[in-house]
């Protein structure tokens, strides 16, 4: 028989979340004070967000940092922590600390599901975030990717790309990447049926 499973407040608070002890692998977030458990991701996902990872960190200045699941907290929602799958930022590390306050580029993998909250939950809050340059939705189960670039302060432009030509250009890093590249190990759905 397991040990009984202890009443956590209702809403949760930020720091509340933060000081719960998750089993090992567990992945959580926080939707205005209420936590919502995150499945495993799929290979796919893995190789998106290695493959960006490992495109992004040799060109970044030594200031700067690229790091995947790490934490964000909305400026404008209460009682919210985001894992974001890859992130960027230039701001000085802290001792034990659990959120980056100032992203300059986010980037999440879409999946089945979680690609309705990514898009309309957590892409206009993370266009919220003063700091943010750069927003980057990739599809992991189709050649889609969706760029929501800053300008003029408060505009933003998107682009969606989804040609294996078609170069995913992020301003905030310096980077180029071809679809082709950055989706060279993913075996899609349809192609995995077919095989």
């Amino acid at each position: 028989m397991g040990e009984p499973q202890r009443k956590l407040p209702d809403p949760l608070t930020v720091d509340e979340f933060l000081a719960i002890t998750w089993p090992e692998g567990a992945r959580h977030e926080l939707h205005d004070g209420h936590v919502v458990a995150m499945a495993p991701p799929m290979r796919a996902h893995h190789s998106l967000v290695t493959t960006l990872s490992h495109a992004i960190g040799p060109i970044l200045e030594d200031c700067c940092e690229v790091l995947t699941e790490a934490g964000v907290v909305p400026s404008l929602r209460r009682h919210t922590y985001y894992q974001v799958d890859l992130l960027v930022t230039c701001e000085p590390p802290e001792p034990r600390q659990r959120t980056i306050r100032a992203p300059l580029l986010l980037v999440e993998v879409l999946s089945p599901s979680t690609q309705a909250i990514d898009r309309n939950r957590k892409l206009p809050d993370y266009r919220q975030l003063a700091s943010v340059q750069e927003v980057v939705l990739i599809d992991s189960e189709a050649m889609h990717v969706e760029l929501y670039r800053r300008f003029e302060g408060i505009r933003w432009l998107s682009e969606i790309l989804r040609d294996p030509t078609d170069v995913l250009h992020l301003d905030s890093v310096g980077l180029d990447l071809a679809l082709d590249d950055l989706y060279r190990r993913v075996v899609f759905p349809a192609e995995e049926a077919a095989g």
